[in-house]
């Protein structure tokens, strides 16, 4: 009997296989299509009333790929759907079948059999397996490897029950559970923003905000050459970090109104500070450059805490200068012509050409966190920050090192050139009156 005639060898079926697989299953998370699950599901179902579902969504994803590429995008893809498949047995039943909605999709689908004691599944305890699993996702998105991404990844946890219904064929029933579940996280997600924003309006008509001070020190000397503003909402509260305010007031189209609270608030808290130096101080770049009232209300509050304008440096994110590079250099131009100092921030994340850098030419440049962050062990880290500080050296300003943690990297700074550091190796945020840096090395007594 002839080859032809034997069938098909085990290389073949093997081949065959790869092929179905491949367009079954989601190369970047291993996780199948939903498709694929239709019959487990069917039969899972069967002597239940229902199966619980959960849907599973990342926000910004598509601007993080437009921004960093498919290859991190499947990087925080494949976090993802790790921490999905660890939660069960966990944060989520043993027997829970996983899905991504297809084959190189971005959308991950979770069926609760039944709960760990064994009862049926309800709307309660989906909620509260859905809670659990928002939070373990969003720890492992706020970890080292995707913390300095920028926008923020933020988990959507979405539930629903699958049940059967002899009107309609069970894979429409299945889909149909799956948008149900993403509606209800977005009805949930307007709601909380909602009530976001009403308090946002009542923290920022009351000024309910609190200035804490990091200084800006010499990395050889630890003099202070400055004090960071950092603006912080209610204590305890979902408005208590800076990133949650701005957020919520950039949704609530409020942004101007709390930026000039914050700024308000820093500058008369300044008053407490024995020598304050010069005050960084973050600012949204078009709110202040196009606005002649806001301008003039900033220049009389430095009258009233006795600073003068070349006393304030605007600080401004290189993130803004994405959209429309020309217009941000202008706002800039029109900033440093009243007097004020500027520093671009957030440099090393990838948004600011050299070209606009050079154009803007800042007083100060402050490095990333995630470029500072074990610079010392990372060789391409340090010839980027070697770049940037010649860079800088030609246009005539000074490097600060952001997020300085250790010694090591203090060292590695001042070696590449770096003249200035920012970080809890100098000093945590504090209270005005309350600062303390910590010495350089050798001089502790």
């Amino acid at each position: 009997m002839s080859a032809a005639q034997a069938g098909p060898t085990a290389p073949t079926y093997r081949s065959r296989y790869l092929k179905l697989k491949s367009v079954l299953h989601d190369r970047a998370t291993g996780y199948p299509a939903v498709a694929v699950l239709l019959d487990q599901l069917r039969h899972r179902l069967d002597g239940r009333r229902s199966l619980g579902v959960l849907q599973v969504s990342i926000e910004n994803l598509a601007l993080v790929e437009s921004l960093y590429g498919w290859q991190v995008l499947d990087r925080v893809l494949s976090k993802v759907a790790l921490e999905i498949r660890e939660s069960c047995g966990e944060e989520l039943p043993k027997e829970t079948l996983l899905a991504i909605n297809a084959v190189a999709g971005d959308r991950f689908a979770a069926f609760v059999i039944e709960r760990t004691d064994g009862r049926e599944v309800d709307a309660v305890s989906m909620r509260s397996f859905g809670d659990a699993l928002r939070g373990r996702i969003e720890a492992a998105l706020g970890d080292e490897e995707f913390n300095g991404l920028g926008p923020r990844l933020t988990a959507r946890v979405g539930h629903a029950l699958l049940s059967r219904n002899p009107f309609y064929r069970f894979e429409r029933r299945v889909y149909a559970a799956l948008d149900e579940a993403a509606s209800w996280e977005t009805d949930q997600r307007q709601r909380r923003e909602r009530n976001l924003t009403h308090e946002l309006r009542r923290i920022i008509q009351e000024a309910k905000i609190e200035t804490v001070f990091q200084p800006v020190v010499d990395l050889r000397t630890h003099a202070v050459l400055g004090y960071e503003a950092l603006s912080r909402g209610p204590a305890d509260s979902p408005l208590e970090l800076p990133r949650a305010m701005f957020l919520a007031s950039d949704e609530a189209g409020i942004s101007s109104d709390l930026d000039r609270t914050c700024r308000e608030t820093a500058l008369r808290a300044m008053r407490e500070i024995a020598k304050p130096g010069k005050v960084f101080l973050n600012a949204l770049p078009h709110d202040l450059a196009d606005d002649e009232v806001q301008q003039a209300e900033l220049l009389e509050t430095l009258h009233e805490v006795a600073l003068a304008p070349h006393d304030l440096v605007l600080e401004f994110s290189e993130r803004a200068a994405q959209q429309d590079p020309e217009d941000f250099v202008e706002c800039l131009a029109r900033l440093q012509s009243r007097g004020f100092g500027i520093a671009l921030d957030d440099i090393g994340t990838g948004y600011a050409s050299q070209p606009v850098i050079e154009e803007v030419r800042p007083e100060y440049l402050k490095l990333d966190t995630s470029l500072v962050r074990g610079i010392e062990e990372n060789l391409i880290k340090q010839e980027l920050i070697a770049s940037l500080i010649r860079v800088a050296a030609r246009i005539g300003a000074s490097v600060i090192g952001e997020g300085v943690e250790t010694h090591l990297e203090a060292q590695t700074l001042i070696d590449a050139g770096a003249q200035f550091g920012q970080g809890h190796l100098f000093a945590e945020p504090s209270a005005p009156g309350t600062i303390v840096v910590s010495p350089r090395p050798g001089q502790e007594h």
